[in-house]
C-alpha cells in the first residue's frame, strides 16, 4: 500500500496529491472521530485513539512521493487519507521533507480533534493551508455526529482553534459539514465561527458515498445566509477538476466515489 495518492480532484484546493500519514493497516481507519458522514465507512470499524505516534516512517512517505512527482503535476500536497493526519508524531518531519522536496504548497486536512495540544498546533504551524473541521455547536451535537474518542471534548476543540488562529501566519479554511441532524444550528456554528476567525469558512454537504442524506442547494443556500459577514463558500459553488490518479485503487480507496 502506497502512504501517496492521487492526484485527486478537489473542490476546494484543485489538483491535490495526497500524503496519508496513518496508513499502517490495510482495512482500518484510524481516527479520534467515527463521523455518521464518513466515507470511509467501508474500510469496517474506526481503531479509536488519541495517541501521536509514528505510524508511517518518513522515509517511505518519501519515497513514495518522489515517485508520485516523477509521474504527475498537482496543484498542492494535500495531507489527509485514512484517519486523523495529526496522530502522525513524525508531523512536523513530514512537512519539512515535504517543503525540501517540492516548492508546491502544503495543505492538511484535519477533524481538529488534537489541536487543544499545543505540540498539534506547532506541528501545523509549518502548513500554509489548515483544513479544519467543525461540526458542531455543542457537546451534544459534537457527540452525535462526529462521535469522538471520549477523550475530546467539544469545548477544547474550539478553544484550541480560537488559539491557534491568533498564532497561525497561514491559510485557516473552518470547514462545517451540514447534515439534517445539525442544519437547525446554523447561526450558532456561524457564531463560533467568528469566534475562531478563519480565513474562509466551507459550506459542505457529503456528496460522496456515505450512510447519511446530503442537504439539497437550496437548504445549503439558506443555511450560508447565516454566514453573510464571513467569507465563505458552498460545496455547490464549487467545480471539480478532471483529474486521473496515478492508481485509481489507491485513490478510491481513500476518496470513495471519485
Amino acid at each position: 500500500m502506497n502512504t501517496v495518492y492521487g492526484p485527486v480532484p478537489s473542490r476546494r484546493l484543485g489538483v491535490s496529491l495526497g500524503i496519508d500519514p496513518v496508513c499502517s493497516t490495510e482495512s482500518n481507519k484510524i481516527c479520534s472521530f467515527d463521523c455518521v458522514y464518513c466515507q470511509l465507512y467501508g474500510l469496517g470499524p474506526t481503531a479509536y485513539t488519541t495517541e501521536r505516534r509514528v505510524y508511517v516512517g518518513t522515509g517511505r512517505i518519501r519515497r513514495d512521493l518522489q515517485s508520485a512527482l516523477s509521474k504527475a503535476s498537482p496543484d498542492i500536497i494535500t495531507i489527509s487519507g485514512t484517519g486523523e493526519p495529526t496522530l502522525a508524531k513524525n508531523l512536523r518531519e513530514i512537512v519539512g521533507m515535504v517543503h525540501g522536496l517540492s516548492d508546491l504548497p502544503v495543505a492538511i486536512l484535519t477533524n481538529s480533534s488534537l489541536i487543544p495540544d499545543r505540540s498539534v498546533r506547532e506541528d501545523l504551524y509549518d502548513i500554509g493551508h489548515v483544513v479544519a473541521k467543525l461540526d458542531a455547536c455543542s457537546q451534544e451535537s459534537f457527540s452525535q455526529i462526529n462521535r469522538p474518542h471520549p477523550d475530546i471534548r467539544f469545548e477544547d476543540v474550539v478553544k484550541g482553534l480560537t488559539s491557534f488562529r491568533k498564532g497561525y501566519g497561514g491559510k485557516l479554511s473552518l470547514q462545517m459539514m451540514f447534515i439534517d441532524a445539525n442544519r437547525g444550528h446554523a447561526d450558532e456554528m456561524a457564531e463560533i465561527a467568528r469566534q475562531i476567525g478563519p480565513d474562509e469558512v466551507h459550506i459542505n454537504t457529503p456528496l460522496r458515498p456515505c450512510k447519511v442524506k446530503p442537504l439539497a442547494p437550496k437548504e445549503i443556500e439558506a443555511i450560508k445566509m447565516h454566514f453573510e459577514d464571513l467569507n465563505t463558500v458552498t460545496i455547490y459553488e464549487l467545480g471539480k477538476p478532471d483529474v486521473t490518479p496515478i492508481d485509481m485503487n489507491e485513490a478510491l480507496r481513500r476518496r470513495p466515489g471519485l
